[in-house]
């Protein structure tokens, strides 16, 4: 089954992913095509039972990381400050114009987290849902992986225990770990449960193997 089979206009969707490709189409650090048609698929999902909008929070995943592929190598450049090359991005294809500023609010909010002090400001259901299926991309064996891939693509080491040192394990505490509460809808929430479970397994028995304990 591939991703796109039983989805409405999807063609649209495919043209928004010939557009990316130009952006993101080389990423190595876990943000890649990969992970947008994983997010959208998930997106979906949530989509059919919250009855939000497909056709804005499909376009919203495919565009969401947009921004990982701006500005200066090594620095992070906000979702808010990719608003204009995601408009060029939709604006390329046959996607409904009037929807766009729906999409813009997606990718604008799409990484905010209340365990950091974010606000969470998702002004409506399709925005939450593009938060959702983006964070549950973050855990369970497949966040994993993508953690631990970013972490050799950025150089930082595996772990860096009793350090201030940023590590791939690390980032389990520092975010991974707090994403099961932000989850916004029900169904995203029960599969959190289940990810969330094997993430904290996961870094109980890396703990223990790199101690030489397993």
């Amino acid at each position: 089954m591939t991703f796109l089979d039983g989805i409405s206009n999807a063609e649209v969707f495919r043209e928004i992913e010939r557009e990316m490709r130009a952006w993101i189409g080389d990423d190595s650090s876990g943000h890649d095509l990969d992970h947008a048609w994983r997010v959208f698929n998930v997106g979906v999902k949530i989509s059919e039972q919250e009855d939000a909008d497909i056709e804005v929070v499909g376009a919203a995943v495919l565009t969401h990381d947009i921004h990982r592929s701006m500005g200066e190598e090594g620095e992070y450049t906000p979702p808010e400050d990719s608003l204009s090359a995601v408009r060029s991005v939709l604006e390329a294809t046959a996607f409904p114009d009037k929807k766009i500023p729906d999409v813009l609010h997606c990718v604008a909010v799409h990484e905010e987290y209340e365990f950091d002090g974010g606000e969470n400001p998702a002004e409506t259901t399709e925005a939450l849902v593009l938060q959702d299926a983006d964070n549950l991309d973050a855990i369970g064996a497949v966040g994993i992986a993508r953690n631990f891939a970013f972490t050799g693509v950025v150089g930082n080491r595996l772990w860096a225990p009793d350090t201030d040192e940023y590590s791939g394990l690390g980032h389990f505490d520092d975010k991974l770990l707090h994403l099961k509460d932000e989850m916004n809808t029900e169904a995203a929430r029960a599969v959190a449960e289940e990810r969330h479970a094997f993430l904290v397994e996961f870094a109980e028995r890396f703990t223990e193997e790199w101690y030489g304990e397993q």
